[in-house]
């Protein structure tokens, strides 16, 4: 006879996850920062190139500051791409953005006309950000809105096994 307290342990058996130890956790760190041109302003984009080729998870952020406003973006890029073994462009998976209220610092969804509009972006080491509105409705775009920004690229790998190779070689990895 199956009891209670046996149901119980099985149950937490299923579903327990141990921690995971503080010391062996993967921590992010900014390896390249870039100016609204382009320029380095930390770090290296030979040690960005390398974390991709390496298959490091990637972050970067970027912001805007005017005024009394500020806003701050940090996000997992779907796609990564390397050119010519200098410049990292990365396409952020498409979203439907809410709208933001600067009085109360809060987002929502009031207006349900945005729910139609999915918002796109590629950006690039040369500090490029490439931004459109999708209209899923008609699928047409809504609004394109290239700008430049500050950006800093973060890789979640606390070293580097072995040289990695370009992608495209056929030299082991």
């Amino acid at each position: 006879m199956i009891t209670l307290p046996a149901i119980f342990g099985l149950l937490l058996g299923c579903h327990y996850r141990p921690k995971q130890n503080a010391g062996t956790a993967l921590k992010w760190r900014a390896v390249y920062k870039n100016d609204q041109h382009g320029n380095a302003l930390a770090g290296n984009k030979t040690d960005l190139v390398r974390a991709i080729r390496s298959g490091s998870t990637l972050k970067v952020g970027w912001g805007w500051q005017k005024d009394d406003k500020s806003m701050e973006h940090l996000s997992e890029p779907i796609w990564h791409l390397v050119l010519n073994d200098e410049e990292v462009i990365v396409h952020l998976d498409p979203q439907v953005l809410s709208y933001t209220v600067w009085d109360s610092l809060s987002a929502n969804y009031v207006d349900s006309s945005l729910l139609d509009l999915e918002w796109r972006v590629v950006l690039s080491t040369k500090g490029e950000f490439d931004a459109v509105w999708y209209n899923r409705r008609d699928h047409k775009v809504a609004k394109r809105m290239p700008q430049r920004h500050i950006m800093t690229w973060y890789v979640q790998q606390d070293h580097f096994d072995h040289e990695p190779v370009p992608l495209y070689s056929t030299d082991p990895y």
